[in-house]
């Protein structure tokens, strides 16, 4: 009994920290408006890997945009001939909020993510499968997300003796929590697990924090004052995410993604880009005349 409710924890919580961050990315890696007005049709995403003699490119992943610059399609390419494509489609309402996410898994169950709103405002997310959740959404006046309780199914506990019993509750199992600067961008992101406490923390950290997308992602486990990991994005002239590179502290080791864009034929992106100026990260707008 105590190994099978072991093993039940272990899942859920491997679950939990891994179909979040596949459901919704709060922070994402694109500017939809951007994506929008220099009319992308996909990006390509490659991943150098250094075997010791020489650096090999692999495609990792495809994005198919949406005329209106939302993500259409995710599409998660294997390294081999054998690996199976994942491919993740994307459904939007009137107002191009999200309403659904299907990843889609050859020989598997798809996981599908329906989101429900009241008014233009988030509150609910529910997943089925593999373990049915739901996302219970609070937001403030500003429609900024500020955190999520997610309700599942968990072994219940008696009481008085404080052994798990052969029933199970429907009660809060996860937390985020969301943090904002005064640019109203996520400069923070805790993650706590039922009576684990806070297992994960995010930082992110913005070149101009009025707009733009982070410049880093630093990555902390539990209350370590240490990052695991710290993630570094660089951008092109037109403010697209050109490079991601992340490297572990522990190990040194270093994982490097490449982005590579397609543009319709009638792109504004074929006309002249204007120079950066001086100590400018990257540009979004256009200059006016």
């Amino acid at each position: 009994m105590v190994a099978r409710i072991s093993l039940f924890l272990l899942l859920i919580c491997s679950f939990a920290s891994n179909s979040f961050a596949q459901s919704l990315e709060l922070v994402p890696k694109f500017d939809y408006n951007l994506i929008k007005y220099y009319k992308v049709d996909t990006c390509r995403v490659y991943e150098n890997v250094n075997n010791g003699k020489q650096t090999i490119q692999y495609l990792k992943k495809i994005y198919i945009f949406n005329p209106d610059g939302t993500i259409a399609q995710e599409i998660e390419v294997g390294k081999d001939e054998y690996d199976a494509y994942n491919t993740i489609k994307f459904s939007y309402d009137e107002n191009q909020n999200i309403s659904r996410k299907a990843i889609l898994r050859p020989g598997r169950e798809p996981i599908v993510y329906d989101y429900y709103y009241t008014g233009k405002k988030w509150t609910k997310m529910v997943v089925s499968y593999p373990v049915f959740k739901e996302f219970e959404v609070q937001t403030n006046d500003q429609n900024l997300v500020l955190g999520i309780l997610v309700w599942t199914n968990i072994p219940k506990i008696d009481e008085k003796t404080g052994e798990y019993t052969n029933k199970d509750t429907f009660a809060v199992a996860e937390e985020y929590e969301f943090r904002y600067n005064r640019f109203n961008k996520i400069a923070k992101e805790n993650y706590y697990y039922k009576d684990r406490g806070l297992l994960h923390s995010i930082v992110y950290e913005y070149a101009n924090r009025e707009y733009g997308l982070p410049l880093t992602k630093s990555y902390y486990e539990g209350d370590n004052k240490e990052p695991s990991y710290v993630t570094h994005y660089t951008y092109d002239g037109t403010g697209f995410l050109h490079m991601e590179v992340k490297k572990e502290t522990d190990t040194g080791y270093i994982n490097t993604l490449e982005y590579e864009y397609a543009y319709a034929w009638d792109s504004p992106i074929y006309d002249k880009i204007p120079p950066l100026k001086k100590g400018q990260k990257f540009w979004i707008g256009k200059n006016k005349k």
